[in-house]
């Protein structure tokens, strides 16, 4: 039989979301074929820039708005941030991973066929702070670019509850198997992004049939 439990997460450090959107991988390929990145110039970064979107008939102005869309911090409804279900998903991949065989509530490559969720509603409209710090610069293989580290800042939002809805069918899922994986989850694995840096971690405050 097909089960419904509402539950509810508290999150006390905080949540990092960092999408990769379409429009990042739009406008990553824009600066790479217009060459901007490589001119050692402000003024000919622009120029190669400006030529490049006249040759494929783009403008200045919906560049911008690309560029605007690619930098959006967080997944958002009409309620506000919401924390979505692919990454809600995503840690049950992980938790099923990384807990002992007998606390998973199924095999890891059985969770996007034995569950269904909902996104994580946060009652929060703005990030609440940015969370800065200093990375190593390396390419796609690796391999180290540069001594100088690169500055990296990602908006978070912290102290707030996020409630949601998870469905599963109790032949194939103990409910409680599944509570204490949560639980453990939210202690061990977290939500979202920069989680091996201890963002995305939350308690089980509620789960309960519905």
């Amino acid at each position: 039989m097909l089960l419904t439990y509402a539950l509810t997460t508290h999150f006390e450090k905080g949540y990092i979301a960092d999408p990769y959107w379409p429009e990042i991988a739009k406008l990553i390929d824009i600066q790479k074929q217009s060459g901007m990145n490589r001119a050692k110039s402000s003024a000919n970064r622009r120029k190669s820039l400006e030529e490049h979107l006249r040759a494929n008939g783009m403008t200045l102005a919906e560049y911008e708005a690309l560029e605007a869309k690619a930098k959006r911090p967080f997944y958002m409804e009409t309620s506000g941030i919401v924390i979505p279900e692919n990454q809600v998903m995503s840690f049950l991949v992980a938790t099923c991973d990384e807990a002992r065989s007998a606390s998973r509530p199924c095999a890891p490559e059985q969770v996007r066929s034995r569950f269904v969720v909902t996104s994580w509603q946060t009652g929060k409209q703005a990030p609440d702070g940015v969370w800065e710090r200093f990375a190593t610069v390396s390419s796609g293989t690796g391999q180290k670019l540069s001594n100088q580290r690169g500055l990296r800042s990602s908006p978070y939002i912290e102290k707030f509850d996020a409630t949601g809805r998870i469905q599963f069918d109790d032949d194939f899922v103990k409910p409680d198997v599944l509570r204490n994986a949560l639980d453990w989850g939210g202690t061990f694995v977290g939500i979202g992004a920069s989680r091996k840096m201890g963002w995305g971690r939350f308690s089980l405050t509620q789960f309960e049939k519905v």
